[in-house]
């Protein structure tokens, strides 16, 4: 009876370890130590969505968006988790529209999708909209909040013919940030 009892005190204490150091590592702003972490233990954690909230959250901060679908469609149990899952899965969508509506040149018209503070989400609506310019196939997007921000979208090609979508982020006319999107 004791090994049990010790057993299940040592494995609460591991959950809980992976918990708090995803947790720290989000915030101390290292998504992608995050974001690789939560891959790493996702099968012993798949049951505590407060590690795959932060995982997914984690990876949208990163260059690998596609790996939220798999802890998106984990987060069931409550109100914030399916409000989370809901979050993740409009912006994914809207990466994927978006990268259809460069790369088959497929209009979007006037597609609504519930608005999330993520700047994927901004420059989808802003693309919607049609408030870009293009100069060959670059669509340049003026951020509606800031003067002296923009965003460049465009689809580049690797040697490998693999596509992406990146997304360059300038703000006073210097390159900030750079998302890159399989």
């Amino acid at each position: 009876m004791r090994l049990l009892l010790f057993v299940a005190l040592l494995s609460s204490t591991l959950f809980g370890s992976y918990l708090s150091t995803i947790y720290n590592y989000y915030e101390k702003q290292e998504y992608e130590k995050g974001c690789d972490y939560g891959t790493k233990y996702y099968t012993v954690n798949s049951s505590d969505e407060k590690f795959l909230t932060f995982y997914a959250l984690s990876c949208l901060e990163t260059n690998h968006i596609d790996r939220i679908a798999r802890p998106m469609a984990q987060l069931t149990q409550s109100k914030s988790s399916r409000e989370n899952a809901s979050y993740f899965s409009t912006i994914l969508l809207q990466k994927q529209l978006l990268m259809q509506a460069i790369l088959d040149d497929r209009p979007l018209g006037e597609l609504k999708l519930p608005q999330t503070n993520f700047y994927l989400s901004k420059i989808f609506d802003l693309f919607v909209a049609g408030t870009y310019t293009k100069d060959k196939d670059v669509y340049r997007l003026a951020d509606s909040e800031k003067e002296d921000k923009y965003y460049e979208l465009y689809i580049e090609t690797t040697k490998k013919n693999e596509q992406y979508m990146i997304i360059d982020i300038y703000e006073e006319n210097r390159f900030t940030k750079r998302y890159q999107y399989k």
